[in-house]
């Protein structure tokens, strides 16, 4: 399940970085100063995070000796996804409210809701990517511990 989730994840990406260079290019989003270049690196970000996310972290050489992340490779790029998405998803909320460097997004056309789902759903989807993956990181009950703890716990008598 929590591979599905991943892929899931990375193909919700994929449709981020492609909703905002269909914006850059079809919607005329490049000659808006600021907000131009914004779109440009959203997609590439996304782009960069799916792959990413799809990619066999665990092979690459050196990455398993690294503290943190070389437990959970992919659970660090899945939060560093969420945050790209929830930064996103501020944003177009902002311009749609008021002015985000001076540009103002009017009404929710297809494209806005394609991307306000697309960037919800990378939020929701690699959330339970990472509770998965930190059911999974998390030692089972019992599993090594101290001493203390292992004679703490209660083992019934042989008869």
């Amino acid at each position: 399940m929590s591979n599905v989730l991943r892929y899931l994840g990375v193909l919700l990406l994929f449709g981020i970085g492609a909703v905002h260079l269909y914006e850059y290019f079809a919607d005329h989003y490049r000659v808006i100063p600021v907000i131009g270049v914004l779109f440009v690196l959203n997609f590439a970000g996304a782009v960069v995070l799916a792959l990413a996310l799809a990619g066999p972290l665990r092979s690459l050489p050196g990455l398993s000796s690294v503290p943190v992340v070389g437990r959970a490779p992919h659970a660090l790029v899945a939060l560093g996804a969420i945050v790209f998405s929830l930064g996103t998803l501020i944003g177009l909320l902002i311009s749609e409210q008021g002015a985000l460097f001076g540009f103002h997004e009017y009404g929710y056309r297809t494209t806005v809701m394609l991307a306000l789902g697309l960037e919800s759903g990378v939020v929701v989807v690699l959330s339970a990517f990472l509770a998965l993956e930190a059911r999974r990181l998390r030692p089972p009950p019992g599993a090594g511990g101290s001493r203390a703890s292992r004679r703490d716990q209660h083992v019934p008598p042989h008869r």
